[in-house]
């Protein structure tokens, strides 16, 4: 069908109404406890050593990054197959990937800007476990903030799943490939305003992704995930402050609260809509004013796909 007429849904009801699929629930568990926990790992080492009067715990830190650096770890099947297992079973009352217009396809050189960013980015988590948008069917490539890629156990476990940095210098090599990316443009500046229940974007300020699509010849596709705004409970005092410290120090000041402290409320209907594409030209140097330009038309389509969506999945009065 023509473009902007035809729609993909891929929805999964969960078999319980109560409580999440154990199997789903055990895979998130550990993904986010690994996100949260590694970071430990190198100060564990580090306080160990220095309390015991004992080298080994940093000499193995050491060693870990040192083969890391000359043996990085690559895209692998069955880790990306057991992530779908994982994450594309109930763990949200309801879990709905609808795709606007054409389908992502592996030669499709499309750009894709998931929002909100919310506290560990469920929505994003659950699209690459989708059988529309995952990497073993698009050959997309997930991008994330370069401080993931500096920790121990989950950089191994992105890397395996095709996540990768979103530093310029990996942007520009997977771009420059014709490989389709994903990305969250807010970054730790929209997980910083996450607000439970309010639909709340950092996009206006983000343009660097639309000059480096404009530099490739890329499309664009804006993405709403409605639900993430309710996946966890969030402490919003001194957001002035926070905001301040997230540009002073790369800090992401985020108080969150969920299920179990650290799993997302499971009774929520979780929907991710991606928007129609956006064919940008191929401009080597881009201006700033058309940078501005495509950038403008990129927000404009996000808006269109909240305010196409929100009476069905948020509100009518919803903004």
């Amino acid at each position: 069908l023509p473009m902007g007429k035809d729609k993909y849904v891929e929805k999964n009801v969960r078999v319980s109404k109560s409580h999440a699929d154990p199997f789903a629930w055990l895979g998130l568990l550990s993904f986010f406890g690994l996100w949260c926990g590694s970071p430990v790992i190198p100060l564990a080492a580090v306080t160990s050593s220095a309390v015991s009067y004992s080298h080994k715990p940093l000499l193995a830190l050491i060693g870990y990054y040192s083969y890391k650096a000359l043996f990085p770890s690559k895209p692998w099947d069955p880790a990306m197959q057991l992530y779908r297992l994982c994450f594309s079973r109930g763990y949200f009352r309801t879990q709905t990937l609808i795709i606007e217009g054409e389908r992502v396809r592996k030669d499709d050189k499309v750009l894709l800007g998931f929002h909100p960013h919310g506290a560990l980015c469920c929505g994003w988590t659950l699209a690459n476990a989708s059988e529309g948008l995952g990497s073993l069917s698009t050959g997309m490539k997930w991008l994330v903030a370069p401080l993931l890629f500096k920790i121990p156990l989950i950089s191994e476990v992105l890397s395996w799943n095709s996540v990768a940095s979103a530093e310029p210098w990996s942007m520009k090599k997977i771009m420059s490939s014709g490989q389709n990316v994903s990305l969250l443009p807010g970054g730790f500046h929209s997980a910083s305003l996450l607000k439970y229940g309010a639909y709340r974007c950092y996009v206006l300020k983000r343009k660097g992704f639309i000059k480096y699509a404009l530099q490739y010849g890329y499309k664009v596709r804006p993405c709403f995930s409605f639900g993430e705004e309710k996946t966890y409970w969030t402490l919003n005092w001194f957001e002035k402050a926070r905001m301040n410290l997230l540009a002073a120090r790369n800090i992401p000041p985020v108080w969150f609260l969920g299920k179990y402290g650290i799993l997302p409320f499971d009774n929520i209907d979780m929907t991710l809509v991606v928007g129609e594409p956006i064919q940008l030209p191929k401009i080597e140097k881009p201006s700033r004013e058309e940078v501005d330009k495509y950038h403008a038309l990129y927000v404009e389509g996000l808006r269109k796909v909240f305010d196409n969506n929100k009476k069905e999945f948020a509100s009518e009065d919803a903004v």
